[in-house]
């Protein structure tokens, strides 16, 4: 358990420290560095801002998904043990958190997707995220 919450924390630290790495083009040579950097802190805060509610809907969607899905295969299950209500209640509950873990995983991608898109209406290229 403990090396679980171990791995979780660092997975945290390093999604937090991934950043776009921009390709050195006419709008980055014209700019400098130092102002791409802070072209680059401020989309990756919008992104945060305008993402924040977006991260919730997402896990609720992806519990709801998960949750039918669950109380689909306890339905097939209670039909073999005689168990229906019981199956479709375990199963449920188990399709619910499986759904909601895996929602919440993408919200990463979805600001990553946004920092590019802000980046790239402003004149630069991302070529990838460290």
């Amino acid at each position: 358990m403990k090396s679980l919450s171990t791995f979780l924390l660092l997975a945290i630290f390093v999604s937090c420290a991934s950043r776009p790495q921009l390709y050195p083009n006419q709008k980055l040579k014209s700019v400098g560095k130092e102002h791409a950097e802070e072209d680059v802190e401020r989309c990756m805060a919008d992104s945060e801002a305008y993402l924040k509610s977006s991260k919730g809907k997402q896990v609720a969607k992806g519990a709801g998904a998960g949750a039918a899905i669950g109380a689909a295969m306890g339905a097939v299950g209670g039909l073999f043990t005689g168990n229906l209500g019981g199956s479709l209640i375990r199963g449920g509950a188990v399709g619910a958190a499986g759904g909601a873990a895996v929602g919440g995983l993408s919200p990463d991608q979805l600001k990553r997707r946004y920092v590019n898109q802000c980046l790239g209406d402003e004149g630069y290229r991302v070529i990838g995220w460290d």
